[in-house]
């Protein structure tokens, strides 16, 4: 397996031959998928073509979880590393990976960072946690097989991070959207925009367009801020990754096949939007077939949105920062968080010359004589704001559905500041 993928009229041999390899060692060698595939009366022989897929279950996060620790761990004498998922939707989802994990990782993960700029020789700043989750240190295995130099902050206060910056000068720099916001705020305070950062790999969380105009904006014309896609129980942060183009993110079906399905596990077309469904390529320690990730993605075919990188021709998809799970209805009306994460981040933009007199941000949803109630609750200590939020709010929303829920003003210290994932939304309804 080499650093770039296979070319385009290599790729379905490719793909038929490992998906036929996976689903017989799958069956093979562990229990769960042995039953599953039993149950559906789906055998190897089966699978003639890569449309044949269609013909095996599905795997579900909520099935997943259900299941003890370690019963998809399908080779324990060889797992090196254990991880989990971040748990935004619920009890995170462990996982583990054995060293082909951590060579594939890598390999996907320099790819990723080979299509915004990122070369040999560049330093990354990792801003991304060291723990648990994957973030951090799969960043470092991309990094250093693309043979880049590393500069490990984690999760760090801001001031040690531009501190950092400053010395060593890293061309590239990955973190969470909220942390470089947050490194913003920062720079906008000490009014100082003296940064090295050139290429920004940013995600593991909701993120929009707004906000990386945001970020781009307030760091300058030489900045560019990429939309990186992942989940632990797929490898981590690289699943897909933008190019320099910014017309969504490639993703490496060589290793991980796609597929985006509407509600009826029908394939969406061309511009269309649907939930996306990864089945591995390859066996590792975690690895499994046609895993339904809960996320809604815009579908960007082979043929749409070229561009000149060296994976064009590999299918896109758009993230829309919003799962399943986060699409609700409050008085007969859909919503999803990705529109309050949305309003929100431009509210804080206009509420930042009140400088620290504002604190943390958050809409809250809770359950008011069985009926969804929401709140913008921000932290201040001057009653005041209020009607200044709520003028923000008249101004900014795109929508007035999105104006008429009501302004709680919180004490100070309400909310835990985060420099990772910032839960903009809080659920409060079970």
């Amino acid at each position: 397996m080499g650093l770039y993928p296979p070319n385009m009229h290599e790729l379905p041999k490719v793909q038929l031959k490992r998906l036929r390899y996976v689903t017989n060692w799958l069956h093979q060698n562990n229990e769960f998928f042995h039953k599953k595939l039993d149950a559906s009366g789906v055998s190897v022989s089966d699978i003639q073509s890569l449309e044949d897929i269609q013909k095996l279950p599905f795997t579900t996060k909520d099935e997943v979880r259900k299941l003890p620790d370690g019963a998809l761990e399908w080779l324990p004498e060889q797992t090196v590393r254990k991880h989990s998922s971040s748990g935004t939707t619920g009890l995170a989802t462990s996982t583990c990976f054995t060293d082909i994990d951590l060579k594939v990782m890598g390999i996907l993960g320099a790819r990723s960072l080979a299509l915004c700029g990122c070369e040999k020789g560049m330093t990354l700043q990792v801003n991304y946690g060291y723990g648990f989750f994957t973030g951090g240190l799969i960043f470092d295995e991309a990094a250093r097989t693309l043979g880049m130099k590393i500069l490990p902050q984690g999760g760090a206060p801001i001031v040690e991070s531009l501190r950092a910056m400053r010395r060593f000068k890293p061309e590239a720099w990955c973190c969470t959207p909220t942390y470089a916001k947050r490194t913003v705020a920062h720079l906008l305070k000490e009014d100082d925009k003296d940064i090295s950062w050139k290429i920004g790999s940013h995600g593991a969380e909701v993120w929009t367009d707004e906000t990386r105009k945001f970020i781009e904006n307030s760091f300058g014309p030489d900045y560019n801020a990429y939309d990186v896609y992942g989940l632990a129980e797929k490898g981590g942060p690289f699943v897909a990754h933008e190019c320099e183009a910014k017309g969504g993110s490639h993703v490496w079906t060589d290793m991980l096949f796609m597929e985006v399905l509407d509600d009826n596990n029908e394939l969406v077309s061309e511009g269309e939007i649907g939930e996306l469904v990864l089945t591995h390529l390859y066996i590792g320690g975690y690895s499994t077939i046609r895993y339904k990730t809960g996320d809604r993605v815009k579908y960007i075919a082979e043929t749409g949105s070229p561009c000149t990188c060296f994976a064009d021709g590999y299918p896109k998809m758009r993230a829309l920062g919003r799962k399943i799970k986060d699409e609700f209805k409050i008085g007969g009306e859909f919503y999803i968080r990705a529109d309050f994460e949305n309003v929100a981040v431009k509210i804080l933009k206009e509420l930042q010359p009140l400088g620290e007199e504002i604190g943390e941000f958050r809409v809250e949803l809770s359950i008011e004589k069985g009926t969804t109630h929401v709140e913008y609750c921000i932290e201040s200590d001057n009653p005041e704001h209020e009607t200044i939020v709520k003028d923000v709010i008249r101004a900014v929303s795109d929508s007035t559905i999105y104006r008429r829920f009501p302004i709680r003003i919180v004490p100070k210290g309400t909310y835990t500041p985060s420099l990772g994932k910032t839960p903009l939304l809080i659920d409060k309804r079970e």
